[in-house]
């Protein structure tokens, strides 16, 4: 096919366009539209939420690796000169930082009525240093009372909203209603019992301990197990755009032979299956809408060639090349595919993604927005592209292909 050959298919296209009832044309171009913004929205949000929990897990909970205690050849209970061993990992270029924590367990008990009716609750309990820990995760910008001292006295306590009750949360199982200011005991499990004040209370918008547990001071954590200058695990945050996860894994156990590394993605396994579960749905959602996108055009297509048969006909017996009007059906496909792409992509980016910015959706594992990235909205373009030249050419192929007299005399 030569160059007047495609010139004519874009003749005929642009005409049997102009030609066509307007709003028909326009009812046409919304649903390509709907269905972009569809597979445009579904895949972002899914996306976005997918990402939104790794995010939220990272930021809160798990850091990017995990440095845990020795189990070869001897297992040992604490990550031992913690201040010497982080200053080494620290020195990797594109760490950003790194952090210790105290796992305790203990009986938390609050007596809400001052009546001697307790509420006992279990939970897990971590020591930090408040001014090296915000430097890593985020919990302290998610206080909604009191706050998250720098260092903590060894009488207070940071607790979870989902421990300490009200807030809105619901769970189960909490004090009642704590609040900061009152006074709770806990029941360590090597027996040792304390009481604190609560100073903060922070609530977060995921499922996991973190959002149920309690932050005590370092020292008093050491006091409680008989340590000093330990960790029970290190947590690294780490600049992923310098290096990968698996580079960083492998420069921290060089330095660190002996110590167990994990990284967030084996951590988070259980929330990983939620996630790869959601970006099958994503990309099963996306292939339905492109399925339905395609159908829409070949429907039109179909029902546009067969109403012109006769015209069809007329090109064949004054010469114009089946593959000529082939191609001219194609060009319709692609121009109101591309159209309703335009459409869809405006409502998107002008409208949704500034709204879900400024309200994000909240759920259970943290807020959901919508993500693309580049390669990602290019697949969607192509996907749609795609679609609509074979529904376009597949019609087109099957009407250009009659018998002329049988085109022309219907």
């Amino acid at each position: 096919m030569d160059g007047t050959d495609i010139k004519t298919a874009f003749f005929i296209a642009y005409k049997t366009i102009t030609k066509g009832h307007k709003s028909t044309i326009a009812l046409i171009i919304f649903i390509l539209s709907l269905s972009f913004f569809n597979l445009m929205f579904v895949s972002g949000f899914l996306y976005g939420f997918s990402d939104g929990v790794m995010k939220s897990m990272i930021d809160n909970s798990t850091a990017h690796i995990i440095v845990m205690p020795q189990e070869e050849p001897t297992v040992k209970s604490f990550v031992y000169d913690q201040d010497r061993v982080r200053a080494e990992i620290e020195t990797i270029p594109g760490i950003v930082g790194t952090a210790r924590h105290y796992q305790l367990q203990g009986t938390l008990a609050y007596d809400k009525e001052k009546d001697g009716n307790f509420k006992y609750v279990s939970a897990q309990i971590i020591g930090v240093t408040q001014a090296e820990e915000k430097e890593i995760l985020t919990v302290n910008e998610y206080m909604v009372a009191g706050i998250f001292p720098d260092n903590l006295k060894d009488d207070e306590i940071v607790l979870g909203a989902n421990l300490s009750g009200g807030f809105d949360t619901k769970q189960t199982k909490d004090l009642g209603g704590a609040t900061v200011g009152n006074k709770v005991q806990i029941t360590y499990a090597n027996g040792i019992t304390r009481t604190y004040t609560i100073v903060g209370i922070f609530k977060l918008s995921m499922v996991g301990s973190i959002a149920s547990a309690a932050f005590i001071s370092t020292s008093e954590a050491e006091n409680l197990l008989s340590t000093y200058n330990s960790a029970s695990e290190i947590m690294v945050r780490v600049n992923l755009e310098k290096n990968t996860l698996d580079e960083y894994t492998k420069k921290i156990k060089g330095i660190v032979p002996n110590l167990e590394l994990e990284k967030y993605t084996s951590r988070l396994s259980t929330v990983g299956i939620l996630v790869t579960a959601f970006n099958l749905i994503a990309v099963i959602v996306s292939f339905i809408s492109i399925i339905v996108s395609a159908i829409t055009i070949f429907v039109m297509i179909y029902v546009n060639a067969v109403s012109k048969r006769r015209q069809i006909g007329i090109l064949k017996a004054i010469g114009i090349k089946e593959g000529i009007i082939e191609l001219s059906y194609i060009i319709q496909s692609i121009f109101y595919s591309a159209l309703g792409i335009i459409g869809g992509l405006l409502v998107i980016f002008l409208m949704v993604v500034p709204l879900m910015t400024i309200r994000p959706i909240a759920m259970p594992y943290g807020d959901a927005v919508l993500v693309y990235t580049t390669l990602g909205i290019i697949i969607n373009i192509s996907s749609l592209i795609v679609a609509g030249i074979l529904a376009g050419y597949i019609p087109a192929k099957i009407v250009a292909r009659e018998d002329i007299l049988k085109s022309i005399w219907g």
